[in-house]
This record gives C-alpha cells, sequence and structure tokens, in this order.
C-alpha cells in the first residue's frame, strides 16, 4: 500500500513521491497502472516520474524487466509505456521506486475565499509569481462542509472555497515563498489565511484533502466523478460552467481540485434510486467533458 512505503521510509530520511488521495489504499502495483497523480504531483511529477524498473509478465507467460537500476536502458522508453496501461500490457510483479530524501522544512497554508472564482485565480497568480508549490488544492463549500462534518479537522464552514497550499525545501526559501502565497493569496481576495503550527496540524489538514471523496456519503449516496485538465487560466470559467451544467440538469455538484496543475475533479452527487437520474448524471457528465475540452484541456 502507497502510504505503508512512506511510513516505512520516513524515519529513514525519504518518502515515495507520489500521493493520491486514495493513499491510504491504493497500491504502488494499481500507481503504476494508472500512472497516479496526487496533490504533490504539481512540484514532484506523477508514478512515471518515480518508478526506476518493473518486472512484468506478458500475455504469453514471458517475464520481462522494463527499465533498470544502474543507468537509463538504451532503445525505447518500455517502463514508460507499460506504466499507466492499466493492466492491458501484462501484470505488474515487482517495480523498483525511485525514493526522495524528505524535505528540511515544509509550510503548509490554508487559505480561505468567499467564492471558487478567487481561489482559483489565486492559484494562477502564485504560478505566474514564478512560484512552484509542493501542492495546491482547493476545495468548494459543499465538500469542505462534508470534510468538516466526517474529520473535524478545523477547516471553515463559512469559506466560499478553501485552497490548501503547501512549500517545502530550505528553511528560509520556504518562509519566503509561503509570505508571498499569504500576499498574493490576500490581493485575491482571501479573507483568511491560516498556516498550521506543527506537523500533527498540517498532517490534519491533509488528512481532510484526503478524504474529501468518502464524505460526500454526508450529501449523498452516490456520486459521478469526473477527471480533465484544462489551462489554469481557464480553471475558473471552467468551474462557474461546471456549476451551470449542474444546475442545468438540476444535479448538485461539489469541486475538489488539484487546482495547481488545472486538474479538476467535479464531482455530481445523486440517488442512484431515483428514477431516469442516471440520464440526467450521464448527460451532465458528458456537457463537462465538452466543456473542459472547449477550454483548451483534455481527459487526465
Amino acid at each position: 500500500v502507497n502510504l505503508d512505503l512512506t511510513k516505512h521510509l520516513t524515519p529513514l530520511g525519504y518518502h515515495f513521491a507520489p500521493d493520491p488521495s486514495s493513499q491510504q489504499v491504493c497500491t504502488i502495483g494499481g500507481n503504476v497502472g494508472n500512472n497516479s497523480g496526487g496533490p504533490h504531483c504539481l512540484a514532484y511529477g506523477v508514478t512515471n516520474a518515480h518508478i526506476l524498473a518493473i518486472e512484468v509478465v506478458l500475455a504469453d507467460g514471458e517475464i520481462v524487466t522494463l527499465g533498470g537500476l544502474d543507468a537509463e536502458p538504451s532503445g525505447y522508453d518500455l517502463r514508460g509505456v507499460f506504466i499507466g496501461g492499466e493492466g492491458m500490457l501484462g501484470i505488474t510483479t515487482k517495480v523498483a521506486v525511485r525514493i526522495t530524501p524528505n524535505p528540511s522544512s515544509v509550510r503548509t497554508l490554508l487559505l480561505s475565499s468567499d467564492t471558487p472564482r478567487d481561489a482559483a485565480a489565486t492559484v494562477s497568480a502564485v504560478i505566474a509569481a514564478g512560484i512552484v508549490p509542493a501542492a495546491m488544492e482547493v476545495m468548494d463549500q459543499g465538500i469542505t462542509i462534508a470534510v468538516e462534518n466526517y474529520v473535524n479537522v478545523g477547516y471553515p464552514r463559512d469559506a466560499g472555497a478553501v485552497l490548501l497550499a503547501e512549500v517545502d525545501g530550505l528553511p528560509d526559501g520556504v518562509d519566503i515563498d509561503a509570505q508571498r502565497i499569504s500576499d498574493i493569496g490576500r490581493e485575491h481576495g482571501a479573507t483568511d489565511v491560516r498556516q498550521a503550527a506543527s506537523d500533527e496540524e498540517r498532517m490534519l489538514l491533509w488528512k481532510g484533502r484526503k478524504t474529501a471523496f468518502g464524505a460526500v456519503a454526508q450529501i449523498a449516496p452516490n456520486y459521478y466523478l469526473h477527471d480533465t485538465v484544462v489551462p489554469r487560466s481557464k480553471l475558473a470559467d471552467t468551474l462557474e460552467e461546471v456549476y451551470r451544467i449542474a444546475d442545468e440538469h438540476d444535479l448538485a455538484v461539489v469541486n475538489v481540485f488539484h487546482a495547481g496543475d488545472g486538474n479538476l475533479h467535479p464531482l455530481l452527487l445523486f440517488n442512484g434510486q431515483e428514477p431516469g437520474i442516471y440520464d440526467r448524471v450521464h448527460a451532465a457528465g458528458a456537457k463537462i467533458v465538452e466543456a473542459s475540452l472547449a477550454a483548451g484541456g483534455v481527459l487526465s
């Protein structure tokens, strides 16, 4: 399990950088199959950047090793081809991962905004200022309240959206970047900026973000999740279009997403027992995908 690996490595001064929201249950083999990302892929990259070699059983039973431990193998990058293949190219039996040194200093900020548009504008402005945080995650009010009801981590219930931003590295540089993000946030309408005072508080804030999908059960018994990427400059407009599409189809929607790289996760909420509901849900989902593509985005 992904989180078990990082827990084992952390006392030794290292961690496995890919950290999907399902980190508590997803496996390294599953991460390879899906080329999983996660909140910290903004700075550290997705799974493909952290896999050195894979032992694979091919369809005819042949066992092969893709990639290598000592140096970049010559020829085609078959390791890279296999990662993200969703199990269609063979069965993963062993994985050699690249481990990442733990940063010497980490600062985690929680910025509250009146609207998701303000939070999205803050994200774009931070990147435009030349800052590349380790992570930048946004949750709108609906999912923030659900998470707070679920795990009670101290998120503000009255905020239209919250932005979780993390910077890591050398202490002086981290302090400077944290202050710059705070200032940029306030320039773009942040109503409150809070910095985690301890590792325990920082981990609690991340626990809230990573249990967001499970917290949806506080609102509705079913959800339909989409996963698209749009240019950061189109993030706010696309979000508003997602809300409009949900309203048009008489559906509730909440948004929780990897804002730093423009990765959207709209969750359409519904009760599967309602007659005809799946037609509305699928129609709204198709419109969300179309809106993302129209904004210059792609399916992630």
